[in-house]
Order: C-alpha cells, then structure tokens, then sequence
C-alpha cells in the first residue's frame, strides 16, 4: 500500500478523542487534524488557540478549523488544495508516493466508520485524510472523525468514483516544508498564535447573539421533522460546545499558571452545551415548551470569563 504516515497498527488515539471527554468528537475537520498530527508524532493540543475567535453567525456558530498558517508555522506542514482533472485515485496515489497525505471531501454515504448516522442511509458531505492507498488490492487507509479505518473492495471504488458529469470533489494535500517545532519554542510559537485569534475574536458575546434569534430556530424546529434538530444540534450546540472544550485543552497545554478561571469557564461552558442539547432534543420531540434562560445566562457568563480573563492574560 502506497503510504505516507506510520501504519495504523502504531496508531492510537489522542487524549483530545478520550472518551471520557464531554464532546470526544468535534467536526470532521479538526478531529482528522489531531488524528493525523498525533500519527506524525505531533502534538495536536498546540493548534487549538484558533478557537478563540469562534463566533455566531447567524444560523451556527463558525465551523472552526485550524488555519493552514497556524499549521505551517508550528509544525513545518503545508496545506495546498489539489487541483483534481482525472482519476481521483490516481492523484491520490501520486502524491501519497511522494509523501503527502490528501484530504478529499466525500460523501458519509459510502463510508462504514459512520454506521448509524450517514452509511449506506444519507449522502452528506464529510472529509476524510487518505494516509494510505493500495489500487490493485482495492485498500483505503483513512482517517476520519475520531478514528482510523481501512475501506476495502467495493467501498473504495464507491467511494472513489465520479458519476458521468458530477463535479471534482475539493481535495487538499500536505506538504512538509520544514521541521516541526518543538519544546519552548513551540509553546511560544502558539502563545503568539493565541494572541492573534484574540484579537479577532467578536466584540460582542457570540452566546448572546444566538440568544437573540433562538425562539425562531426553536419555532422552527418544533414544525420539523426530528432529523432537522440532528442537523441543528451539530452546528449549534456541539460547535459552541467542542470548541470551548478544546480552548480549555490548549489553555492547559500551555502551562501558565493562574488559568484556572479560564479552563473552569470553558469546562463548563462545554457542559452546558451538552446539557441545552439534551434538554433541547426532550422539548422537540415531545412538542413541549422549553425554557432555556438559566442556561443562556450560565453560557453567555462562561463566555465573558473565559475570553475576557484570557483576552487580559495573553490578548
């Protein structure tokens, strides 16, 4: 198998995907990032400090990613889109040969790791890493979400294949450019990183903002059918949620002391999170009132104590 990252057998999971954490996956995006990054012998919690600067915009909080920036000057890797204008397998296949891992975006139909949510049920667009790729033996060496997996047979071509006039999927490659930092100057390289989501981070508190317009997005999903509160509790509540608790994480990796207001705010504005989607997701179903004001009130305070003692620390 072409490959360009250790094999999956020397592969286990990061501390950011334990179970025991109150959101272990976040987006597609950002969780193949810390799988990928911790193969590569990296540490993923360097990263984080983009998620300073999440906001609410409109109908969802900011589908956070890390900036390819931030990624080059931490750890030496270069993010380059590839332009796609034959076989999708083919381009993989070269640039794996020349070390390269390839993001594509595929549809979660074709992919077994999402049983239960969008297998073989729902198309849904999603991004995996190709890390590895055998065409003669028709093997698929991914990461994706939390994990990683091996597609095999049928499912790679499925996955793989362009129906007579459907458009090129977006896919990206990594290049390594230079070495990774490590020790103090990475810790500083991410303080400097941190300083600068900071300052873009919203004037206005983005927990508020949602605040606003909630009673039409709960009179709305209260006329729908439930699978409209799965794909509202994703954008909403598990992207406010995740990225606090990942804050919290790089908050804690870098090691100042007197943070502990801040990784407390962001711990429970984490859990709150989860908490509104339960009680949200009981209120829907059985067509019921739902009286969200105390748990505004906690977030929009989490909120304000985390970013503003952060903001007056390290902005």
């Amino acid at each position: 198998m072409e490959s360009c990252i250790p094999p999956a057998g020397r592969w286990a999971r990061h501390p950011l995907h334990d179970p025991g954490r109150v959101w272990p996956e976040t987006n597609c995006y950002v969780d193949l990032w810390i799988g990928v990054l911790h193969a590569l012998g990296h540490d993923p919690a360097a990263m984080l400090g983009f998620t300073a600067a999440q906001d609410f915009e409109g109908d969802q909080f900011t589908f956070f990613k890390p900036p390819p920036e931030d990624l080059l000057v931490l750890y030496g890797l270069r993010l380059q889109e590839l332009a796609l204008y034959d076989d999708l397998a083919g381009h993989i296949a070269v640039q794996l040969g020349r070390g390269r891992l390839v993001l594509v975006e595929v549809d979660g139909f074709h992919l077994p790791d999402t049983a239960g949510t969008t297998f073989g049920t729902r198309h849904e667009k999603t991004t995996i890493a190709v890390a590895g790729l055998d065409r003669a033996g028709r093997r698929l060496d991914y990461f994706h979400n939390a994990g990683r997996f091996t597609l095999e047979g049928d499912g790679v071509d499925a996955l793989l294949a362009r129906p007579p006039g459907a458009l090129f999927p977006y896919a990206e490659f990594v290049r390594r450019d230079r070495s990774a930092l490590d020790g103090g100057a990475l810790t500083d390289a991410a303080r400097t990183l941190l300083a600068g989501h900071l300052a873009r981070r919203p004037r206005e508190n983005p927990v508020a903002a949602w605040r606003a317009v909630f009673p039409e997005h709960l009179a709305a999903l209260t006329e729908r059918p439930l699978e409209a509160f799965h794909a509202y509790a994703f954008n909403i509540l598990r992207q406010l949620g995740a990225n606090a608790e990942l804050l919290g994480s790089h908050v804690r990796w870098l090691g100042d002391d007197g943070m502990e207001t801040v990784t407390a705010a962001c711990d429970a504005l984490a859990q709150d999170a989860k908490t509104f989607q339960f009680q949200l997701a009981r209120a829907v179903g059985r067509r019921r009132p739902f009286d969200a004001d105390a748990l505004f009130d906690r977030m929009e305070r989490s909120y304000d104590t985390a970013l503003g003692t952060l903001a007056a620390r390290c902005g």
